[in-house]
């Protein structure tokens, strides 16, 4: 059967984002066409978020301050660096230290997102997926035991607000809010990949750069992501190698590097009266056989960590970021792994609050979840971070 004209249509667009994608990501050498019109864009893009920064410095935009505590956690590329279990690490640590904290965010993709609202009040969760969007419905899973509220909204200072008149709240870490200039911070934290810290160093659309590498001199720390536990110091000084072209002055913070440690956070389906934690640790998995499916930034980065922990991998699928599952997609997905000979489902804990359990039949499920492990600088990495808030009490 020919193509409808909408078919047509979509195809072409699909061709072209994938076409675009792929420059994005390539190197410096590439000398296509496309190149050349995203590098133009690129050139055009990174005059205007020069402009806008410039204009919020000399206060021509106006930033507003909350009368309360705020941590931003951010980044300077597209994709994933770990902002969510590092907002998520905050909330925890200013909670035990006896703070009252909520979590704001933008709820990218969410129904909420123009807006706002609370997804969680810290007793209950009150917004689905949907509607909150993925990461802050995780993050209000996770936190519900600590009673940490959160909420989105694309405007952080009304969502701010928000948040210290229903819950008195004395400090706010505002999830990917280094863009956020509307919203002043009483420290900046920025997060960077240690597999691609800088993408190929272009600006969007030619590249993954939000921002030019010297809007990290808005920075208090800047963080090293995705570090294998045994090469800690190491990357954190071939980062800091890394920034020598700059200005010195565009680098003032301390530079930390934290491993993504995974564990199992939750197990659907049948078979799940004991999921083997300890499992989970390198090298202790060997030789079980899975099948993976994630809609993450970096679907990748997950498949690897599974591959390092020494799973067998039976094959994996794909999807586009924030991708919403249906359950016939789900149980698709069960009948080729169960064909490839997999004993396990594995998916991640974003891609798991748009999965029913109910749709969990033929094998179990397990669900990966990430921690942040600073390693042996995790002390001096939090007291630092308590003595920019608060260092009238330090």
């Amino acid at each position: 059967m020919k193509p409808t004209l909408r078919q047509q249509k979509s195809g072409r667009l699909d061709r072209l984002r994938e076409s675009v994608e792929t420059v994005m990501h390539g190197h410096h050498g590439d000398r296509s066409a496309l190149s050349g019109v995203l590098r133009g864009a690129a050139a055009v893009y990174g005059t205007a978020v020069r402009l806008r920064a410039k204009r919020f410095r000399q206060q021509r935009l106006l930033s507003h301050r909350l009368p309360c505590r705020v941590i931003s956690v951010g980044n300077i590329t597209l994709g994933g660096t770990g902002k969510t279990p590092m907002s998520v690490y905050l909330a925890q640590l200013l909670h035990a230290a006896g703070h009252r904290v909520a979590v704001v965010s933008r709820g990218y993709k969410g129904l909420s997102e123009k807006k706002g609202g609370i997804v969680s009040d810290g007793q209950r969760l009150l917004m689905a997926p949907s509607v909150a969007g993925d990461e802050p419905y995780l993050m209000a899973r996770q936190l519900l035991p600590g009673g940490i509220p959160v909420i989105v909204g694309q405007d952080r200072v009304r969502s701010g607000l928000l948040a210290i008149r229903r819950f008195h709240t004395e400090v706010i870490v505002l999830d990917d809010g280094f863009q956020h200039l509307r919203l002043q911070r009483d420290l900046d934290i920025v997060l960077l990949d240690a597999t691609n810290p800088f993408g190929n160093g272009y600006l969007l659309p030619r590249g993954t750069l939000r921002e030019p590498l010297s809007s990290l001199s808005r920075s208090d720390i800047c963080l090293l992501t995705r570090c294998p536990p045994a090469m800690m110091e190491k990357s954190m000084s071939a980062l800091a190698t890394s920034l020598e072209g700059l200005a010195a002055d565009n680098i003032s913070g301390p530079i930390f590097a934290a491993a993504h440690t995974p564990f199992i956070q939750e197990c659907l389906g049948g078979g799940c009266d004991n999921p083997p934690d300890a499992k989970l640790n390198p090298g202790d998995c060997a030789g079980e056989p899975v099948f993976a499916f994630s809609g993450l930034a970096r679907n990748d980065a997950f498949v690897n960590t599974l591959r390092d922990m020494g799973f067998e991998l039976k094959g994996s699928l794909a999807f586009s970021d924030h991708h919403v599952y249906s359950r016939g997609e789900i149980e698709a997905i069960a009948s080729q792994a169960d064909r490839k000979g997999a004993r396990w489902l594995l998916t991640t804990e974003k891609d798991r609050v748009k999965i029913d359990p109910d749709w969990i039949h033929t094998m179990p499920l397990w669900v990966v979840g990430i921690r942040m492990d600073l390693g042996g600088r995790t002390k001096t990495f939090e007291q630092l971070v308590m003595q920019k808030l608060f260092p009238s009490s330090c």
